[in-house]
């Protein structure tokens, strides 16, 4: 329906010495302006005005709202209606220094009630104490993630240690996948240093002994050469390949260098990695867990024992000795300790120009798009380079800036073919559980959360490979790889998934089964979709409402009539319920909103 309104503005300026006050539309709602309208316009039954004033002062406008919700899908796992409005009111960035100053939520500490609990529940029930593991597995963990994802406040870092664990991988698909303990301390790892310092981050994820085990250097030992016994080259490949330099010389920009030939510069060779293999060779198991067969760690102890939330040490007499020359003819000098010798590897890697626009892109893939312009990678590794007070690789620096940069905030990118991204099937999923919400009778959020693993490829810390579940420069064939552009999120969108996914928005948005475990007798988490039900006696008002949460003001005409004609024939019985359970479903699985620009 359109409503004409004839509106008669009387302003008046008030004169200051020479000058006059400029008054702006819309910026002031104490204006000294007079609307008088033809007529306030209230749709049938509500009780809400449509009033004249609100054609000129702050009250009518959505703009600041939606960028706030456009913001908000890049920086968090998902919010509500209440915190896009704080966020509106407050400001973007003040919204950015606050986050960063709250404490760090604890994932080992949390994983502990949790298994405390479960066991609770498990004896309650009937259970067997002889029958109960001696730590919890990766179920624990997941639900662990889940809690922290719903109860936690600190949301930017939850967004940022996520983005973290797709380029530092680890995979319970292995044998962690009985180590819940050491799960969840390396995602502290990446919880703590989600706004600290890269080579501190690097330094963590090397020593932990869940990445330990799952790139083989726990108990990687020296060479010995009669023995036919060589440094297990595996991690000293990945640190180099996936967490630091990458595979070819790069420009700040992020574009690959050139030799005379116009061929790409390689940044490391084999030799390289032999050397650097050296560096990370006498690491242990650092503690083991309460048991009766060993009491202290020693050299070779298997994972099966080991306490994986205490960082891997140094065994000398199996730490390769003497100097080591790493990448561009740097030499680790001889006669120092094995620990001295992987700060000083790590060290010098941190100090490579490529590492800046290397991790710096591909944090910026995981928050806002999946093609950044050069110059957009360029100004992100300006700020890893130096964060304006002479420090290098300040996360915190870089995350504010790749958030606040122009290509994240201006609304060119909104029209920008090339800019964007595939929403992971991951986040689309904690979207749903924070806009929307959420409801269970014993106040907790357990969510194994296997069926949508197997229905999408993805859940935290569940990579198939070390290269993560998709690669960041994949290119799915058709217009994207035509036009030299990448979608890596495309690499786990396929016939399959795309299908699976399609029935788990069905199980959540229709039939309210969001979360389950797989505790006996325990109930699943479901929503709670009374404040939408409220609006939905009017279709609009409903995908207004559905726009805002989910599509910040980027959904098209062609699916707003879809969803619209969808919903407006269900008149009878508990039509208003249909209604909503039948919008939030159209919603999640339309391309306005699977993509995000």
């Amino acid at each position: 329906m359109k409503i004409k309104l004839f509106v008669s503005i009387i302003a008046s300026c008030f004169l200051y010495g020479a000058l006059h006050a400029q008054v702006i539309l819309g910026t002031d709602t104490s204006q000294h302006i007079k609307v008088i309208t033809s007529s306030d316009f209230t749709p049938q039954y509500w009780t809400q005005k449509a009033s004249g004033d609100k054609t000129i002062n702050k009250t009518g406008l959505e703009g600041p709202l939606m960028e706030a919700s456009r913001f908000l899908s890049q920086a968090t796992l998902g919010a509500d209606l209440e915190l896009t409005q704080r966020v509106a009111s407050i400001g973007i960035e003040a919204w950015i220094d606050e986050q960063m100053a709250l404490p760090q939520s604890r994932m080992l500490e949390n994983l502990n009630a949790v298994w405390a609990e479960v066991i609770e529940w498990y004896l309650m029930n009937g259970g067997d104490p002889d029958e109960i593991s001696a730590r919890p597995g990766w179920t624990i963990f997941n639900y662990t993630w889940w809690e922290t994802h719903m109860n936690s406040q600190e949301l930017l870092r939850q967004k940022i240690a996520l983005a973290l664990s797709e380029i530092l991988v680890i995979s319970f698909e292995t044998d962690l996948s009985g180590h819940g303990p050491g799960l969840a301390d390396y995602y502290d790892v990446l919880l703590k240093n989600a706004f600290g310092n890269y080579e501190d981050l690097l330094l963590e994820v090397s020593l932990h002994p869940t990445m330990g085990y799952y790139l083989s250097h726990l108990n990687n030992p020296k060479e010995i050469t009669e023995e036919n016994i060589h440094p297990d080259e595996n991690y000293a490949r990945e640190i180099m390949q996936l967490f630091s330099i990458g595979l070819y010389e790069l420009n700040q920009d992020g574009s690959r260098k050139t030799d005379t030939l116009g061929n790409w510069i390689p940044t490391y060779d084999q030799s390289d990695i032999k050397e650097l293999a050296k560096v990370f060779t006498g690491l242990g198991v650092g503690g083991v867990m309460e048991n009766e067969w060993v009491d202290d760690p020693y050299f070779g102890l298997d994972i099966y024992l080991a306490d994986m939330t205490v960082p891997m040490i140094m065994y000398e007499n199996w730490h390769q000795q003497g100097p080591k020359t790493m990448l561009n003819d740097y030499v680790i000098p001889g006669g120092q300790n094995g620990l001295s010798d992987i700060q000083e590897a790590v060290h010098q890697l941190f100090m490579h120009p490529n590492v800046g626009p290397f991790i710096g892109r591909q944090l910026i893939q995981r928050l806002v798009t999946s093609n950044p312009s050069p110059d957009y990678i360029s100004r992100v590794s300006a700020v890893f380079a130096d964060n304006g007070n002479g420090v290098r690789g300040d996360l915190g620096a870089v995350i504010k800036a790749i958030l606040m940069d122009q290509e994240a905030r201006s609304c060119e990118a909104l029209m920008d073919a090339a800019s964007g991204k595939l929403r992971e099937p991951f986040t689309r999923y904690t979207h749903f559980t924070k806009a929307i919400t959420m409801e269970h009778f014993y106040g907790r959020y357990w969510n194994v959360a296997y069926g949508f693993y197997n229905a999408t490829y993805q859940i935290p810390l569940a990579s198939r490979t070390v290269f993560n579940f998709f690669l960041p420069d994949y290119q799915p064939l058709g217009q994207i790889s035509d036009n030299g552009l990448v979608g890596p999120e495309y690499q786990i969108h396929n016939s399959r998934t795309s299908i699976e996914y399609i029935n788990q928005v069905n199980d959540w948005a229709v039939w309210g089964y969001v979360m389950d475990d797989w505790e006996n007798n325990h109930p699943y988490v479901t929503y709670n979709i009374d404040a939408l039900t409220a609006l939905a006696r009017d279709p609009e008002v409903l995908v207004n409402r559905l726009d805002v949460l989910f599509t910040y003001g980027m959904l098209s005409e062609r699916t707003r009539q879809i969803i619209k004609d969808a919903i407006s024939p269900l008149i009878s019985g508990n039509y208003r319920d249909d209604r909503v359970r039948l919008a939030l479903y159209l919603m999640m699985i339309s391309p306005d909103y699977a993509i995000m620009k």
